[in-house]
């Protein structure tokens, strides 16, 4: 189809006498197809040539006329955007409202298999070789304002399948039952499939305090104290609020942080006050504990544990993101522990470690409980580089490195009794060898030495029963740690985290810890199946690698392996955390772990 341009000349009004036929004779409108070129009429010698007509007289200027519109529109537009405004209010409070007035959700879940290996102190082995687990952590907040915020977070933490009966435990469930269910450890031990709350906290902010250059803050509840400096770095996560060194367990409590940087003009410089109560003396709700004398519901209980309560302060001298160094001092009050040889163990009433066997010889109690020991003070110093040196290489700006100082002290109450078993040891000793004299028995064997123990423990036992005053002999104040004098322990721990070169993001860490005969930390929520790491009595080594593989999708491959020098490491504050030689403990007739190993691979998703 052929285009067309149309051309289109417009009508002037003529102000001069044409007369009709000069008007007819001027073209309104004419097409011509695309391509053709114009054709110019040849003036008929007939016709009248019309003269130009001056630009000044032919057109006139044509103006546009608006019509005013009427009062009524007006108002009518007016209101519509008045409406519009407000709408738009509206819209943004609803926006803010959304983001601001409703919980976030973000989720971390892992998947790890253990090979697990203690060797004990007579050279036998326990092994578990694919311990599998899955751990789900639900992460919450919620900020109403932005000043107030609100975290918590839910926790699922178990092996694979179901948990068989444990005889030893008149057949109760081999996992989440007993100390495995105790509050400071709850969500890290693997127990059952329900999901409990492992934080559960509200945080306020301020630029400053009462108009000074002091910003703090304040918060309450479930707080965060597993994790925390340092030790978050194997763990391939953000630290929490302790020192992973001294502090890694599950509490309840309040802090109160103050940053001190504009103050002082150092970089980084605050001071945290942390106070926590990790178990509380109250009565059941409807107890009947007194029988028909009513002892009170929620009423403290002079029978058991008095309130467990821990206040301390965390202070950073220095923090520019490259260099960071922390420091903390706590005192545990009223920490609990066990009396290794309650006296009552020979009339049958006993809550010690120890019990008599039928056989003579000696084992652990079934019915022991926990008894306040006294209190305990902890101290250490981290610091950090975050970086080595300034723009030397990749390498050496993505390396990390740290070291880091811990003390501890035992105050302890010296409250309870225990039997001196040093001296009954001695004693039982001495008649086993006058028995074996008399019957002649130059070369015994261990079963004859075991038999013969047996007959002299009954009669020191039946001897002691029918007279107290010997019995006194035997008896002394039961302290902490096994000893009834204040006793302090150090540990000192350094590693390196650094990237990998053979991919663009991964990390690998090495680090290594010691520590001393009377070491006592609280780190019994540490995320090390065969145990706490940072409380060994001895040697620990830790190498791991982290690589990413997704967005949010991660694998770890870790080695950690202990080496006791002493016993006790992983025990409470009382009898159960006595230091002892690997000799000295098989003299006792005890076979504890000298050495534990885990290898773990893990997958993690965080999204």
């Amino acid at each position: 189809m052929k285009k067309y341009i149309v051309m289109s000349i417009a009508a002037a009004i003529v102000t001069t006498s044409a007369n009709a036929q000069n008007l007819d004779n001027i073209p309104l409108a004419k097409t011509y197809p695309v391509g053709v070129k114009k054709a110019v009429p040849a003036t008929p010698k007939t016709a009248k040539v019309i003269k130009p007509v001056q630009k000044a007289q032919a057109v006139k200027e044509v103006k546009v006329v608006k019509k005013a519109p009427s009062v009524d529109l007006e108002k009518k537009v007016a209101k519509l955007e008045k409406s519009l405004k407000s709408l738009k209010k509206q819209l943004l409070k609803v926006k803010a409202h959304d983001a601001t007035d409703n919980i976030k959700w973000n989720v971390d879940f892992r998947t790890a298999v253990d090979q697990l290996k203690y060797t004990t102190a007579s050279g036998k082995e326990h092994k578990n070789s694919s311990l599998l687990s899955n751990r789900l952590w639900l992460n919450m907040a919620y900020a109403p304002t932005n000043s107030m915020i609100f975290k918590g977070q839910l926790s699922f933490n178990k092996a694979y399948g179901a948990s068989p009966s444990n005889a030893a435990n008149n057949n109760f469930p081999q996992r989440g039952y007993g100390f495995d269910t105790f509050d400071w450890v709850l969500n890290e031990n693997l127990l059952d499939d329900k999901v409990r709350v492992r934080q559960a906290f509200w945080l306020y902010m301020s630029d400053s305090l009462l108009g000074s250059d002091i910003s703090w803050t304040a918060s309450l509840g479930r707080r965060p104290s597993t994790d925390g400096f340092l030790i978050s770095l194997r763990d391939d996560q953000k630290p929490q609020s302790p020192l992973g060194h001294l502090i890694n367990v599950e509490f309840d409590g309040a802090s109160f942080k103050f940053g001190l940087d504009k103050l002082t003009t150092v970089s980084g410089m605050s001071l945290k006050f942390c106070f926590g109560r990790g178990l509380t003396n109250a009565r059941a709700r409807f107890n009947m504990d007194g029988g028909f004398a009513t002892l009170g519901d929620y009423a403290k209980d002079t029978t058991t544990l008095k309130d467990i309560d821990l206040a301390g302060l965390i202070f950073v001298p220095y923090n520019d993101g490259q260099y960071k160094i922390m420091t903390t001092y706590y005192r545990g009050f009223n920490v609990p522990g066990f009396v290794m040889a309650d006296p009552a163990m020979m009339s049958g009433q006993n809550s010690g470690m120890l019990a008599i066997n039928n056989d003579g010889s000696f084992g652990l109690n079934q019915g022991l409980s926990m008894k306040t020991m006294g209190d305990q003070d902890g101290a250490g110093i981290s610091v950090l580089v975050d970086g080595i040196g300034d723009g030397i290489s990749d390498f050496l700006d993505g390396t990390k490195f740290f070291a880091s100082f811990a003390w501890s002290k035992t105050h302890p109450d010296n409250t309870y009794q225990t039997l001196d078993m040093n001296k009954m040891m001695g004693a039982i000793q001495q008649g086993v060898q006058q028995a074996l004299q008399q019957q002649n028995i130059a070369n015994p064997t261990q079963a004859q030495i075991q038999a013969t123990q047996a007959q002299v423990v009954q009669t020191m036992v039946g001897q002691l029963q029918a007279n107290p005053q010997a019995a006194a002999n035997f008896i002394k104040k039961e302290g902490m740690l096994g000893s009834n004098d204040d006793e302090s322990g150090t540990s000192y721990w350094v590693g390196v985290n650094m990237p990998v070169v053979f991919t663009d993001d991964g990390t690998f860490g090495l680090e290594y810890n010691h520590g001393s005969k009377y070491w006592r930390p609280f780190t019994y929520a540490e995320d090390t199946m065969v145990g706490s790491k940072m409380a060994v009595r001895g040697k620990a080594f830790e190498a791991y690698y982290i690589q990413p593989i997704m967005k949010g999708f991660s694998a770890e491959l870790r080695y950690t392996k202990l080496d006791y020098d002493y016993t006790g490491s992983q025990g409470f504050f009382g009898a159960g955390g006595t230091p002892m030689t690997m000799a000295q403990a098989k003299a006792f007739g005890m076979d504890p772990v000298e050495k534990a190993d885990d290898i773990r691979l893990s997958l993690r998703y965080r999204f």
